[in-house]
């Protein structure tokens, strides 16, 4: 059988083959090989030129033989279509304007959306709020305003108490609203109120109720606190919520009902009407001690753990009763647990007291560590109206006095003017200079701090303590007073510590005591000159004169040299003195120096007052000159 010769390849309709792909037809049979053709740079000198085509780069000029007309050019002086408009550039107020009506329509639709039927009560609610706030808002008005806010919140407070905004106006309501208004408030909401009290909003519903409700409703209140106390001061909000119930509206018997939840189980059950506090349960169980202590500790150490819970005052409390009675084990356990948080509870009563006894109490370690905790809070401490016992007590029994100076003498020396300008800080500088002086510090603050004298972690003696601290602060201090002498001897509340001082301070007093004395260093004008007075009519300066003049026989005493009244007659001159017999508070500073224990310097100033001792007579418009004269006499 033959076969058939095959056929002469050739491409359909006379078409050439493609070369696309690599795997076309051409590339099979011999072909020129598949892929793009390769690029080929466009040369317009090389081009010829067509039919049909202008020789000036080859634009298209028409349609050479089609007569028809080509393609209009436009004439030399415009025409053809009007130009569009251009838009006004939008001005930047107006764009965040557009923004925020925008925001503030999606923010209405998405609020009508989730809050459904309570959209529009709301909406009204705020808008009656709004007037209700106004200060034109007169009485009458007001009543009927809160008539019709009345029904509008009636059977919604608790869904209202909740959000954001409509809490505004339940908050508005409860402090425009009659007492019988904040009732219906309460009985609405009163078994929401834990979860209020947990909430970022709600809570202001129930801090408003507490404000503003009287004894019978802010007792109401406070009654469903009961048995939750201790879950409400671990949570954030709620426990601002108990604070201010215990600290500023609760009576005693309240303050005792909070309380008695952080002292455990065996305390609740050994608890009776008779039997009310700590103290007197412990009394009357003295077996129960250690039971008690030991869940009152597992009670308050975790809160301490929290900075914003452990500044409450009613964990203070409840941690003064723990320290005045847990033995030295728990004692030392709990120390331990909350040295770090220590300086988060001096801003109080007792918590300073239960500072001040972790410092006792505590090892050289723990006191370390919460001298450390203090550093940036030197000043704060020293100005605090309870702060600064702590550093009384620092100052007491820290042996370490490299690191007290370091810690918080540093600080308080470099704030001087501001711890000097107030009275708790004063008391903590007199303090160093003389320790439990009953003139500067009241009965009850000795006793207290004659409390910790006995404590077994403080071995260095008391004496050399408190010398290596007035070693620190002395050149201070004395610095301090010779560039501002003037501000202090003429301010009543300072001029209390130049003389302590003076009297005090280690190092050399004389430049102090120069830049004083030059302050009477000029004739004395009765009623002062440009309403100023001289340092010896001034009712404190006159003081700080007398006090130093009078001290030298302390510092006599002392077996120190610098004597006050040496240099004040040497600066100011016997001459210059012969004026303060004018005023009666001058004639009283020249008897003190009559009377200093110097014997030069007596009679010095004695000599020159006898010769003037006829203008004395002349003198009885004050008694000082009387009181002057009985002295030249003796």
């Amino acid at each position: 059988m033959e076969t058939k010769p095959q056929k002469q390849f050739s491409s359909r309709g006379g078409q050439r083959p493609s070369y696309k792909g690599k795997d076309s037809a051409g590339a099979r049979l011999g072909g020129k090989p598949g892929g793009k053709k390769p690029f080929k740079p466009y040369k317009n000198t090389e081009k010829k030129s067509r039919a049909g085509k202008a020789n000036d780069g080859g634009r298209k000029l028409g349609f050479s033989g089609a007569g028809k007309q080509g393609k209009r050019k436009l004439p030399a002086g415009g025409g053809g279509p009007p130009a569009k408009r251009e838009k006004k550039p939008t001005t930047e107020e107006e764009l965040k304007k557009n923004r925020l009506q925008k925001k503030k329509e999606l923010k209405n639709n998405r609020q009508q959306a989730e809050r459904k039927e309570m959209f529009e009560i709301i909406r009204r609610c705020k808008g009656v709020w709004g007037s209700l706030r106004r200060k034109k808002c007169d009485d009458e008005q007001k009543q009927q305003l809160m008539e019709e806010l009345r029904g509008l919140v009636r059977g919604k407070m608790q869904q209202m108490a909740f959000a954001h905004d409509s809490v505004r106006v339940l908050q508005c309501f409860i402090q425009f609203g009659s007492q019988k208004q904040r009732w219906e408030v309460f009985e609405e909401l009163k078994d929401h109120i834990l979860a209020m009290s947990k909430s970022p909003y709600g809570k202001h519903v129930v801090k408003k109720l507490l404000m503003y409700g009287n004894k019978e409703l802010v007792a109401a209140v406070i009654q469903m606190f009961r048995g939750h106390v201790r879950q409400m001061l671990r949570h954030a909000a709620a426990s601002d919520i108990i604070e201010y119930a215990y600290n500023d509206k609760a009576v005693l018997a309240q303050r005792l009902m909070i309380a008695d939840e952080l002292y455990g189980t065996t305390y609740a059950i050994c608890k009776s009407s008779e039997h009310n506090t700590v103290e007197k349960v412990v009394k009357a169980n003295p077996e129960k001690l250690e039971n008690i202590m030991e869940e009152t500790k597992q009670v308050i150490v975790p809160l301490a753990q929290k900075a914003q819970v452990v500044r409450h005052s009613v964990v203070h409390k409840v941690f003064l009763d723990f320290f005045l009675l847990a033995p030295d084990r728990l004692r030392s356990e709990v120390i331990e647990s909350i040295r770090e948080a220590v300086v988060y509870m001096a801003h109080t009563h007792d918590g300073a007291r239960v500072a001040v006894r972790c410092l006792w109490h505590g090892t050289a370690k723990d006191r370390k560590v919460i001298i450390k905790t203090m550093k940036s809070y030197a000043v704060p401490f020293a100005t605090g109206e309870f702060g600064h016992m702590v550093l009384l007590a620092i100052f007491d029994c820290v042996d370490d006095t490299r690191l007290v100076k370091q810690a918080v003498l540093s600080e308080i020396l470099s704030a001087l003017p501001q711890v000097l300008a107030s009275k708790h800080g004063r008391k903590v500088l007199l303090y160093l200079l003389s320790p439990r002086d009953p003139a500067h510090m009241l009965p009850e603050t000795v006793r207290e701090l004659e409390g910790g004298d006995a404590n077994a972690h403080s071995k260095k003696d008391a004496a050399t303590r408190r010398r290596e601290l007035l070693e620190a602060v002395s050149p201070a201090l004395l610095e301090h007073l010779r560039l501002n002498a003037a501000a202090m001897v003429t301010d009543k509340a300072a001029s209390v510590a130049v003389s302590d001082i003076l009297a005090s301070a280690c190092g050399d007093l004389r430049p102090a005591m120069a830049a004083v004395a030059r302050l009477a260093n000029q004739e004395l004008v009765p009623g002062g000159v440009n309403g100023e007075l001289h340092v010896a009519e001034h009712p404190a300066g006159h003081l700080v004169l007398k006090w130093l003049i009078e001290q030298d026989a302390v510092l006599a005493e002392a077996g120190r040299e610098e004597r006050f009244g040496r240099i004040l007659v040497d600066t100011v001159g016997t001459e210059t003195m012969k004026s303060w017999v004018r005023v009666n508070r001058g004639a009283m500073v020249l008897c003190s120096l009559l009377n200093s224990c110097e014997r030069s310097v007596a009679a010095e100033v004695k000599e020159a007052l006898t010769a003037i001792t006829s203008e004395l007579q002349g003198i009885k418009d004050h008694k000082g000159a009387e009181v002057l004269l009985e002295n030249l006499n003796k």
